[in-house]
């Protein structure tokens, strides 16, 4: 029956669009998806490594997505640990090269994908609240422009991001590790020069830069920290942020023959933390909503992809009556969080050259 569906979908990024396409790849029906997200926004998350690869071969959508012609990204180098510069490329990789992600396009085309297999997606539409039925949800929608939605689900995925916005309802509690902040400026080039395809990382006494390329021949150059350091900096000012760039020599240099392309320098929070549970009855949650990991990691797509499809399997085993597949789903989860930790602690001591600064200090503690 109209607006009756088998999963509900709360979110249309990376994990919502992964589950729906796994669920309808595995002969589901009824699924919608709930996209609350604002046309032309910016992202930040602009590369996937070549381990996507076979990830997204797997789903069915990697012939469709090669067509879509985004950038290869050849692999790294940073300035991490050293002022020596150290490389991770892809040239023996067995799954081939990672790519540089049109944002946009990529979520675009997801939403494609789940479309075109038969997801219903409703555009606009927020999540506001739910009732628990006898036989699931019912789930209450508001457009951007007012108006109301209610639709009723046997099952409910939280693929909402960091605000986790229907496993906080269900009494959902984050356990937070040591968040950052990024604020972000895209370069362009002076005269004609091709960016390279390499990410670039640099380590200094104050947080880390990171810089990308984007399409249309832009660069984009970001500088994570702490909080209370960004703060301290004054780093929501474009002036200061230009400043601190100009104490990053390597990333300096890339831009050296480059000029900022925005007027504004954007912000954007890089939390850390763990949902203290995943799932409860007849719901789950998947992606940011779940867990929201460090870039440090450069896990997020690949990790956000790779649970919308285990999540996926674990609604058809629940579906089979095998309700234990929730739990097991949950164990799983917080086994990769975990393994996340474990790395990020590694590569933030990887670095010791500035042992007295407030960065270095909190992030070696967590």
């Amino acid at each position: 029956m109209e607006n009756q569906y088998r999963v509900a979908i709360i979110g249309a990024g990376p994990a919502g669009c992964s589950c729906a396409i796994a669920l309808l790849n595995a002969g589901f029906k009824n699924i919608v998806l709930i996209d609350a997200s604002k046309p032309g926004k910016f992202h930040i998350g602009e590369s996937i490594p070549p381990d996507m690869n076979p990830i997204m071969r797997e789903l069915g959508i990697y012939s469709a997505f090669y067509a879509e012609n985004h950038e290869p990204c050849f692999g790294s180098c940073s300035y991490w640990g050293s002022p020596l510069r150290g490389y991770n490329d892809s040239i023996l990789s067995p799954f081939g090269h990672g790519w540089h992600l049109d944002r946009a396009k990529f979520n675009a085309f997801l939403q494609q994908q789940a479309m075109e297999r038969g997801a219903v997606v409703l555009n606009g539409f927020a999540y506001q609240n739910a009732l628990q039925t006898a036989f699931g949800y019912e789930l209450y929608l508001k457009s951007d422009t007012g108006a109301t939605k209610e639709i009723q689900a046997d099952f409910v995925v939280d693929a909402s991001g960091a605000r986790s916005v229907f496993a906080t309802e269900m009494g959902g509690h984050k356990l937070h590790s040591t968040p950052l902040v990024c604020l972000a400026l895209r370069f362009k080039c002076k005269s004609p020069h091709e960016v390279s395809k390499l990410t670039h990382l640099e380590s200094v006494e104050d947080g880390w830069w990171y810089a990308a390329k984007i399409p249309g021949e832009l660069l984009l150059v970001t500088f994570y920290t702490l909080g209370e350091v960004a703060k301290e900096l004054a780093l929501n000012n474009r002036d200061n942020w230009l400043a601190l760039l100009q104490k990053a020599p390597n990333t300096q240099s890339w831009v050296s023959q480059m000029e900022p392309y925005d007027n504004k320098l954007p912000g954007f929070s890089a939390p850390s933390f763990c949902q203290k549970t995943f799932t409860g009855k007849q719901w789950m949650a998947i992606g940011d909503a779940a867990s929201a990991y460090d870039p440090i990691t450069a896990q997020g797509i690949i990790k956000s992809i790779s649970q919308g499809m285990r999540a996926a399997e674990t609604i058809a085993d629940y579906a089979r009556g095998a309700h234990e597949a929730l739990l097991y789903f949950e164990t799983e989860l917080k086994r990769q969080y975990a393994q996340y930790t474990a790395a990020r602690r590694y590569f933030y001591q990887l670095e010791q050259r500035w042992p007295k600064s407030t960065f270095w200090k909190i992030m070696h503690g967590i």
